[in-house]
């Protein structure tokens, strides 16, 4: 479950957004809604001027960024210089989680990650895959998507396989999309307009 009520001033712009839900759920919104402001806010990126933050029932609201238990995917998140498997196993040995060859095998095979190489050398698409795979495979509390399932090939398969495994790991997912129609991957949907959020499904 993620919990957040977070307000933050922008120059003109005005994030004053609640939220309280968990599986897999969908956020959408136009170009300068607050979609990425809110996802910083939850990952401690953006630091908030009042309200709290709360992530399986636990307070993050002050805690740094590497101490929430939260990852946020963004297209540019890959390391481009680690190859695909180092890439793949950096989350987990960042945070001193034992890894198994059986997990890291079933991960590329359900996310469709049969290539290798480095990883700079990669298309975008083939990029994302591996920083999301990443994500997964460090066990945080929550993962935040912001825009990185955009120019994944067949992209909605993708999604599915990710929802799958994020459910069997106990992992909340919010993962941004400007594509409403992408509620129907999603066991919610929320709307943002204007930094506020509303629920929709």
């Amino acid at each position: 479950m993620i919990e957040a009520s977070v307000r933050r001033k922008l120059g003109g712009f005005t994030l004053a957004a609640d939220f309280s839900d968990g599986g897999f759920v969908c956020l959408t919104g136009k170009n300068g809604s607050g979609k990425t402001c809110f996802l910083k806010a939850i990952a401690g990126q953006l630091p908030i001027d009042q309200g709290y933050v709360k992530v399986g029932g636990r307070d993050i609201t002050r805690l740094p960024v590497e101490k929430r238990g939260v990852v946020l995917v963004t297209p540019g998140s890959s390391i481009p210089h680690l190859g695909v498997d180092a890439h793949l196993r950096w989350g987990a040995g960042l945070r001193k989680i034992p890894l198994d060859e059986g997990r890291l095998s079933q991960v590329k095979a359900d996310l469709g990650i049969d290539f290798g190489g480095r990883v700079r050398l990669l298309s975008l698409g083939m990029r994302e895959r591996v920083s999301l795979a990443t994500a997964l495979l460090a066990s945080p509390r929550a993962i935040l998507v912001d825009e990185a399932f955009s120019n994944i090939h067949d992209r909605q398969a993708f999604i599915a396989a990710y929802r799958r495994l994020a459910t069997t790991s106990g992992i909340d997912v919010i993962f941004s999309t400007q594509e409403e129609s992408d509620a129907s991957l999603a066991d919610h949907l929320y709307v943002i307009t204007d930094g506020k959020i509303e629920r929709r499904l």
